[in-house]
């Protein structure tokens, strides 16, 4: 069974709950000015062995996958195909080589890894099973900014004792994210939002702590 399902969570201690809700009230306590800037983090590998850039958000993650590729020519680019694919969780899927093409990222070194389960855990766990048959040893994902702090979790807790490092980097410069002033506009409100709340479905769905 994969770390950090619902029967490991069984046997965790309850202050893995105290630690999420007291994150999420650690939020409200330090305001507004926070609640943005917590959810993002930045965890630089040197030399990876595969780049990962989770699904939809293409407009933004994708660029930040190509110049990490084009700053590691070695590096395998990873795009991961959600079942069934829709505008909600894969927005461009059949653009996705093409805009990679464009950003200097040749069609040969992309590895697109179908999903047997959803969302961001879902990703975690093809990229293990890609891992098993493929020789990574450093894993660097990238994502939106208000995504990192959960995407790390979960692939931290989903890679517990494979022996594989996993980074993260957010995709700062191609997103609109404002974290110190996210209050602003409806983008940011809303992902920051989501976000807190998706942290917490995930404590409770799959036992992972956000970091």
């Amino acid at each position: 069974m994969e770390p950090g399902t619902v029967s490991s969570l069984s046997v965790r201690k309850p202050r893995f709950l105290a630690l999420i809700v007291g994150s999420l009230l650690l939020a409200v306590g330090l305001g507004a000015r926070s609640a943005g800037t917590l959810l993002v983090l930045a965890r630089p590998l040197q030399r990876p062995d595969a780049i990962i850039s989770l699904a939809s958000h293409e407009w933004e993650r994708l660029p930040a996958a190509a110049k990490l590729a084009r700053a590691n020519p070695a590096a395998l680019v990873i795009l991961t195909l959600p079942q069934p694919a829709t505008t909600y969780n894969c927005h461009d899927c059949n653009g996705r080589l093409d805009r990679l093409q464009r950003l200097g990222v040749a069609p040969e070194r992309v590895r697109i890894i179908p999903l047997t389960s959803p969302g961001t855990y879902g990703e975690a766990l093809a990229a293990r099973a890609l891992v098993h048959r493929t020789p990574i040893h450093r894993l660097l994902i990238v994502t939106t900014p208000y995504h990192t702090r959960r995407s790390l979790a979960v692939f931290r807790s989903v890679f517990e004792g494979s022996q594989v490092e996993v980074g993260i980097e957010p995709a700062t410069v191609s997103s609109p994210a404002q974290p110190s002033n996210w209050w602003a506009a409806p983008y940011d409100r809303a992902y920051v939002v989501y976000e807190w709340f998706a942290g917490l479905y995930y404590l409770l769905r799959y036992g992972v702590v956000p970091l």
